[in-house]
């Protein structure tokens, strides 16, 4: 009988740890619609597509990561701040929750890009860093640093639930959870923007990328002033209340 019950659990454990993925990847199968859909398709196809035809083009690879950044920073950074235009989403769609999935669905958008253009970057920017390591035991480095990154993202993803993840608590200005102090948080204050950008390295590591490193680098650099600048004061205010 314990057995029957644990069979009957797995399906939905691959079912929730699926969505999991596929909502930090950038579209949360909950709220689909035709429109994320399409937008998120194209962006895949876009993806596939530089690579396919673009590999090496390092100029491109560079625009392609300033783009990124500057959408996927630049976006957070507007829309998040205190009085920042969350306030105009949801005016214009009238209504929080419809306010709050319009951002979600740019955010995810720019989630994939942000990801994907630290990649092409990486991939089209190889160099020679580490000559005095074979390609086995390189090999060897970037599944460990993959692995780490993507389990300690995921592991804090599943914790503190997609919505926060995305900053649905930010949008709204309020706190939609108790402060979590369980899981990795229990040993690190942010494990996502610390330890979980491990993987943004990982294939700047793989293809020896001077520029792919650097540009992993920039990007949690940022990363980290943003949680400095905008989500810790909305932490401490709202959830510390200090």
């Amino acid at each position: 009988m314990i057995l029957k019950d644990k069979s009957k659990r797995i399906p939905a454990i691959v079912i929730e740890f699926v969505n999991l993925i596929v909502s930090m990847a950038g579209f949360v199968p909950k709220h689909a619609s035709l429109l994320r859909v399409l937008t998120f398709g194209a962006s895949l196809v876009f993806s596939f597509y530089l690579t396919a035809n673009y590999a090496g083009h390092s100029t491109l690879g560079i625009i392609y990561f300033i783009a990124g950044e500057i959408f996927y920073l630049g976006f957070i950074f507007l829309v998040l701040s205190k009085n920042g235009l969350r306030h105009w989403f949801i005016k214009y769609w009238k209504s929080e929750q419809e306010g709050y999935l319009a951002f979600e669905a740019i955010l995810g958008i720019a989630f994939f890009h942000n990801a994907a253009s630290l990649s092409f970057l990486a991939s089209a920017t190889p160099g020679h860093l580490f000559p005095f390591i074979s390609r086995e035991i390189l090999l060897i480095i970037v599944i460990l640093m993959t692995a780490a990154g993507f389990i300690i993202k995921i592991w804090s993803a599943r914790i503190v639930s997609i919505d926060i993840y995305y900053w649905k608590d930010m949008f709204l200005g309020r706190k939609i959870c108790e402060f979590v102090v369980t899981g990795p948080y229990k040993f690190l204050s942010n494990p996502m923007y610390g330890i979980g950008q491990l993987s943004a390295y990982s294939l700047a590591v793989w293809y020896q990328s001077e520029i792919g490193l650097a540009a992993a680098f920039i990007n949690q650099c940022l990363v980290f002033t943003f949680y400095y600048t905008v989500e810790k004061k909305f932490i401490n205010r709202v959830y510390l209340k200090k």
